[in-house]
C-alpha cells in the first residue's frame, strides 16, 4: 500500500492490477471509492482524468455509495487525476500511467477545506498485484528502449521472462522476427495482438503479420498463463502490443545503428574451408536507419509516423572449386508506421493505424553455401500491410464500447524466385580424389498470398464490485497461391549426368558446358506434373463473456469463450476460464492467486498445401532413365509438354486431409486405413497455476508460481497405411575370410517393398485384383500409392514448471527483473516442429512419450538498468540455461516405411526413447552502456549507445548430431554439436547506435 500525505503525488506508475478486466487490451480502467476523514462515503465527488499528452479529459461522478469507475481509458503516456467536492480539499494524482488491459484502484479520502487528503493506491507498480491470476510481464516504453535487442527486433523482449524460450532449432530462421515457445506450446502458438486486433498470420502463424518498428511501441505485455476469455486461437503466450500516439507537442527521433562484422567472433564448428551449407556464416553485418515524427495535426487530432530500414549482409563460403569464395546474401527490410488519433467529442476516441513490412533475402535459409553454388540461389520476398480503425465510445460513466476493424494484406506472404529459372542440370565433377557437384538452374518457385478482414467489438460495464465485458470477433482469411512454402514442383525438369572427370582434355569449363549440354551424358531426367495451386477461405469467429467480481479481500474471475475455425471440423469449442486472487492482509503486500482455463489452438491454413499438392490430384514426380519412355530426345526437348504417353505411372506417396473419405474413396478405399481420423480438429490445452506474490520492500516483489499445462489433440503427421510392425533385431557380423573383410553386427533392415506388402491398402488391393505381393521386387501391376500420411490428432503434452520472479520497478535510477523457471515438458510429438515421424506409426502412445525438443529444465534471465553518475546508463541481459534435448536415430529406414518413420536405435534390447540426447548448457551476457547529451536548453538530445551480445563468446549450440548409426555401438560423432546459424545462437558481436531527439 502506498499512502500520500500531501495534495500532489508525482510520477506514480499504476501497474497492471489485472489483465482479466473489462476492457480491450489497448485501454484501461480506473475504479475506486471516495470517502471523508471518518470513512463515510461521499456521493457526487467529481473525478477528472486528463491526458498529459493531448489535454483531453474524462469526467465521472461518484455514485451514492461513493464509488466511481473510468472505463475505456486509452493508454496514453500518463494521466493527471483530480477529485473535487464542495467543502473538501481538492485531491490530485499526477503522471499516473496505466497498462493496457489493466485496472487500477484508488481509495481517495478527502480532507475538509484546508486539510490534507490521504490517497491509497493498491496494485501499483512495485507492489503485489491484487486482482490478477494471470502470469507474465508488462514492459514499459523505457524498458523497451533500454533493453539490448539484437537488430532491434521487438519479439526478443519476450525472452526476458524465463518461461519463454527461443525456438531457433525448430525451423524458419530466415523469418524477420525471432520465434519462441511458452509453457510447452509450439512456436506457432503465440498470439500477437496489436492495438486490440490480431497481429497473426492465419496462413502460417510464423510471427507478427506486419512487424512493428521499435520506435512505434508504447508498451508490450507478454502473458504466459491464465489470461482472460478475451484471448483465443492459441495455446501459447499472448503478446499484446500497444503503439504510440502523437501528443500536443512535436517530437522527432533519428537513429543510425550498425553492427559491423569485423569485431564479431566466428561461429564454432566449421571453418571457411569446410562449410557444409549456406547457414555456416563467416561474417554478418547490419546497418539500420530509423526515424519518427509526432505531434498535433489540428485541435484534438494527433499523428505519429515513422520508418525503419535494415540492411543486413551475410557471407556464406562456397567451398566448391567450381565457384570458390564467399556468397553474400543480402537481407533488406522496410518498416513503415502511421497512427492518427482524434477526439471526436468528450465521449468518443477514434484512431487509425497503418503499417508496412517489406523484406527480401537473397540467400534464405542458407540455400547457397558449401557445395551449393550460386546458380541454385532463390530470392525470398514478403510484403505485408495492415490498416486498422478503432473507436472507443463512452456510453455512460460505467459503460464503454470498443470497436475495431482491420484489413491485412500479404502480397506475398511467401515468394521464392529462382535466380536462374529453367531446367536444372546436375553434374558430378571428379577432380583428382575429390568429387563436387555442379548444379545449374532450378524451377522450384512459390507465390503465396493472404488477405485478412477482421472486426471485433467489446462492450464493458462496471458497477459496484463487478466488471463485466461481452464481445465478439470475426476474422476472414483468404489464403493460398502456387506451390508450397519453399517451392516444390520441378515443372521445368532436372537432368542428372554421368560424372565428368577433369583431365588434360576436359577442363572445368568443359564439364559445366559441353558435357552438360550432351544428352548422351545424361543418366536420368525428372519432371513434376500436376496442379500446385490451392486456396483456403477460413473464418475464425468467437464470442466471450468475462466477469470479475471484487470482494473485500478476494477477486474472482469468471470467463467463457466459444470459438470456431471453419477450416477445421471442430464445433463445440467452449473454453471456460476461472481465477482468483486472495489478499489476506488487505494491504496488497501478500496475494495468493490461481487460475484454470481451456485454450483452443488454430490449425494453420497452409496445411492445405499438403492436402492439395501431395493429395491424389496434386503434384507427382516422374523419373526416366536414359532410353526409357519419358526421357527427352535432346536437351532442348526439356521440359516435356505433358506426361509422356505410355510411361508407367510412378508409385506415389500421399498426404491426405482427415475426414476426406467421401472424396478419397474414388481413389482408394479409406476403410482399409488404420487410425484415419474422421475429422480435422483443433488442439486444445488445459492450463492451471497457483502461486503467491509478496511485496517485501518498497518497489520490490517476489512471485513464486506453479504452472501446469496438459495439451491434447496435437496435430502430427502419421502414416495411416502403415506396414505391419517389425521387431528390430541384431544381425550378426561375419568373420574375415582370405577374400573378404570382417563385417560388424548391424541392426536389421526391412526393405521398402517388403514393408509395402504388409500395408493394409496393399493387402486389400491384391485381394481385390487376385494377385500376390512379391516382397522381393516390385513387378507387374501394383497399387498406385505407398505411404499415405495424414494429420492425426493423437498428440499429447504435459508441462510442469516452477516460476520464480523478483522484480524491482524503476526507482532511484535502478530497475531489475530476475526470472527463473524450472520446467519439464514431455510429449509424444513436438508441436509445430519438423521431423516428427514416429519410430513406428502403429505405436504412437507410451512408446513415443519422451522429452519435448524444447524441454529446457533450467532457465535464468537477469535484466536491469542502472543510471550511473554523469547520466551514464548501464545494464543488460544475462541468460543461463540448461541444454536442449535432441533425438537419436539410426540414420537408416530400418522399418522400410520410407518417408514416414524416424527410426531410433536398438540399445540393450529396447528401442531408444524419443529425444533422449541432451545438449550443452547455454549462457549469454549482453551488456550495454549509453549516454545522452542535451543541447539548446535540453530541447535537443543526442545519445550514443554501445551494446554487446554474447560478450563472453560462449558457443551456445542448440543442434546436435543425433545419428547413432546402424551398428550396435554408437557413432563416435554422436552428440557432436552441429554448425551454422540453425544450430547455434549468435557468437559475440557489437552493436552501436547514435540517436538525435527533439
Amino acid at each position: 500500500m502506498l499512502r500520500a500525505r500531501n495534495l500532489f503525488v508525482s510520477s506514480l506508475v499504476v501497474g497492471a492490477t489485472t489483465l482479466l478486466s473489462a476492457q480491450t487490451p489497448d485501454t484501461a480502467t480506473l475504479y475506486g471509492t471516495v470517502s471523508d476523514p471518518t470513512s463515510a462515503r461521499i456521493a457526487g465527488a467529481e473525478i477528472v482524468a486528463t491526458d498529459t499528452q493531448t489535454g483531453v479529459t474524462r469526467t465521472v461522478h461518484a455514485d451514492a455509495s461513493g464509488q466511481f469507475a473510468l472505463v475505456g481509458l486509452p493508454t496514453a503516456d500518463s494521466y493527471d487525476i483530480t477529485a473535487t467536492k464542495d467543502g473538501f480539499a481538492t485531491s490530485t494524482l499526477s503522471h499516473v500511467t496505466f497498462v493496457g488491459g489493466s485496472s487500477a484502484h484508488l481509495d481517495l479520502r478527502l480532507a475538509v477545506s484546508g486539510g490534507t487528503a490521504a490517497i491509497t493506491v493498491t496494485g501499483a507498480a512495485g507492489q503485489a498485484r491484487i486482482d490478477q491470476p494471470q502470469l507474465g510481464d508488462t514492459l514499459s516504453r523505457e524498458q523497451i528502449e533500454e533493453t539490448p535487442l539484437y537488430g532491434r527486433k521487438i519479439t526478443y523482449l519476450a525472452l526476458l521472462n524465463a518461461a519463454n524460450r527461443p525456438a531457433i532449432n525448430q525451423g524458419d530462421v530466415f523469418m524477420n522476427q525471432p520465434l519462441f515457445t511458452t509453457n510447452g506450446a509450439g512456436r506457432r502458438q503465440q498470439y500477437f495482438e496489436i492495438d486490440g486486433v490480431s497481429g497473426n498470420d492465419s496462413w502460417g502463424r510464423q510471427t507478427i503479420f506486419t512487424a512493428i518498428p521499435q520506435d512505434a511501441v508504447q508498451e508490450m505485455s507478454v502473458l504466459t498463463n491464465s489470461f482472460s476469455a478475451e484471448y483465443g486461437a492459441s495455446t501459447g503466450a499472448v503478446v499484446n502490443i500497444i503503439t504510440k500516439s502523437g501528443s500536443n507537442r512535436f517530437h522527432g527521433d533519428l537513429l543510425e545503428l550498425w553492427r559491423p562484422s569485423r569485431p564479431e567472433a566466428a561461429l564454432s564448428g566449421f571453418t571457411p574451408g569446410n562449410a557444409a551449407s549456406g547457414n555456416d556464416i563467416t561474417n554478418d553485418s547490419l546497418g539500420q536507419t530509423a526515424a519518427s515524427l509526432s505531434g498535433p495535426l489540428a485541435k484534438k487530432t494527433f499523428f505519429l509516423t515513422g520508418a525503419e530500414f535494415s540492411r543486413q549482409d551475410r557471407a556464406s563460403p562456397v567451398i566448391s572449386p567450381l565457384a570458390p569464395g564467399n556468397y553474400v546474401g543480402h537481407y533488406r527490410q522496410w518498416l513503415g508506421y502511421l497512427r492518427l488519433d482524434h477526439e471526436l467529442n468528450a465521449t468518443t476516441h477514434l484512431f487509425y493505424r497503418g503499417d508496412i513490412d517489406a523484406f527480401s533475402d537473397t540467400n534464405p535459409n542458407g540455400i547457397v553455401g558449401g557445395n551449393a553454388l550460386p546458380t541454385v540461389a532463390r530470392v525470398f520476398h514478403k510484403r505485408t500491410y495492415a490498416n486498422e480503425l478503432g473507436a472507443t465510445t463512452v456510453l455512460s460513466p460505467a459503460l464503454v464500447n470498443n470497436a475495431r476493424a482491420q484489413f491485412q494484406l500479404a502480397s506475398p506472404i511467401t515468394e521464392f524466385d529462382p535466380v536462374v529459372f529453367g531446367t536444372q542440370f546436375v553434374v558430378p565433377i571428379v577432380n583428382g580424389g575429390s568429387t563436387t557437384t555442379f548444379t545449374n538452374g532450378t524451377s522450384q518457385s512459390a507465390l503465396l498470398m493472404n488477405r485478412q478482414y477482421q472486426f471485433n467489438d467489446t462492450i464493458s460495464f462496471t458497477k459496484g464490485r463487478n466488471q463485466l465485458s461481452i464481445g465478439g470477433d470475426v476474422l476472414y482469411a483468404h489464403t493460398g497461391g502456387n506451390s508450397k512454402e519453399f517451392g516444390g514442383p520441378v515443372y521445368l525438369g532436372s537432368f542428372t549426368f554421368k560424372p565428368c572427370t577433369i583431365s588434360a582434355t576436359q577442363s572445368l569449363t568443359y564439364c559445366e558446358t559441353t558435357w552438360a549440354q550432351n544428352i548422351g551424358n545424361a543418366l536420368s531426367y525428372t519432371q513434376s506434373y500436376g496442379n500446385a495451386a490451392y486456396t483456403v477461405d477460413d473464418v475464425l469467429w468467437a464470442g466471450f463473456v468475462q466477469d470479475d467480481l471484487r470482494l473485500k479481500n478476494l477477486t474472482l474471475n469468471f470467463g467463457l469463450r466459444y470459438e470456431r475455425q471453419t477450416f477445421t471440423d471442430s464445433t463445440l469449442l467452449f473454453a471456460p476460464r476461472v481465477g482468483f486472487v486472495y489478499n489476506p492482509l488487505s494491504n496488497g503486500q501478500i496475494v495468493i492467486r490461481g487460475g484454470f482455463g481451456i485454450y483452443d489452438s488454430q490449425i494453420v491454413d497452409n496445411s492445405q498445401a499438403n492436402y492439395s499438392l501431395v493429395g491424389p490430384t496434386g503434384v507427382f514426380n516422374y523419373t526416366a532413365q536414359a532410353g526409357q519412355v519419358g526421357f527427352p530426345t535432346s536437351i532442348a526437348a526439356a521440359p516435356l509438354p505433358a506426361f509422356p504417353a505410355g510411361a508407367p505411372v510412378p508409385l506415389r506417396s500421399l498426404y491426405i486431409r482427415p475426414g476426406g473419405g467421401a472424396f478419397l474413396n474414388s481413389f482408394f478405399p479409406t476403410n482399409t486405413l488404420v487410425n484415419y481420423p474422421d475429422k480435422l480438429v483443433n488442439p486444445y490445452s488445459e492450463q492451471y497455476n497457483l502461486g503467491i506474490e509478496h511485496q517485501f520492500a518498497p518497489g520490490w516483489t517476489l512471485a513464486v508460481d506453479y504452472v501446469g499445462t496438459h495439451t491434447l489433440r496435437i496435430t502430427r503427421p502419421l502414416d495411416v497405411d502403415a506396414p505391419a510392425s517389425v521387431a528390430r533385431t541384431i544381425v550378426p557380423g561375419t568373420p574375415a575370410t582370405p577374400t573378404t573383410p570382417a563385417t560388424a553386427p548391424t541392426q536389421s533392415i526391412r526393405t521398402a517393398q517388403a514393408a509395402n506388402c504388409t500395408r493394409p491398402y496393399w493387402i486389400s488391393w491384391y485381394q481385390s485384383h487376385g494377385g500376390t505381393c512379391d516382397p522381393n521386387k516390385n513387378a507387374g501391376a501394383t497399387p498406385p500409392y505407398s505411404v499415405i500420411q495424414t494429420d492425426s490428432d493423437n498428440g499429447v503434452l504435459y508441462y510442469n514448471a516452477l516460476d520464480v520472479n523478483i522484480n524491482h520497478t524503476f526507482a532511484h535510477g535502478f530497475s531489475m527483473l530476475a526470472s527463473y523457471t524450472w520446467s519439464h515438458t514431455i510429449d509424444n510429438v513436438d508441436p509445430d516442429t519438423t521431423s516428427q515421424n514416429p519410430n513406428d506409426p502403429l505405436l504412437t502412445g507410451k512408446q513415443e512419450i519422451g522429452n519435448a525438443i524444447f524441454d529446457q529444465r533450467h532457465r535464468l534471465v537477469l535484466s536491469g538498468i542502472y543510471v550511473a553518475p554523469f547520466k551514464i546508463h548501464v545494464g543488460g541481459v544475462a541468460t543461463l540455461a540448461g541444454g536442449l534435448p535432441y533425438n537419436i536415430v539410426t540414420g537408416t529406414t530400418n522399418s522400410g516405411d520410407t518417408g514416414a518413420t524416424t527410426d531410433r536405435p536398438l540399445v540393450n534390447g529396447a528401442i531408444l526413447g524419443r529425444d533422449t540426447g541432451r545438449g550443452r548448457p547455454i549462457y549469454e551476457l549482453a551488456p550495454f552502456v549509453s549516454r545522452s547529451f542535451g543541447f539548446f536548453h535540453d530541447r535537443v538530445h543526442a545519445e550514443g549507445r554501445a551494446e554487446a551480445f554474447n560478450v563472453l563468446n560462449h558457443a551456445n549450440f542448440i543442434g546436435y548430431n543425433g545419428t547413432y548409426g546402424n551398428g550396435v555401438t554408437p557413432s563416435p560423432t554422436l552428440g557432436a554439436p552441429l554448425a551454422g546459424i540453425t544450430n547455434q545462437l549468435p557468437a559475440r558481436s557489437l552493436q552501436f547506435s547514435a540517436k538525435v531527439s527533439f
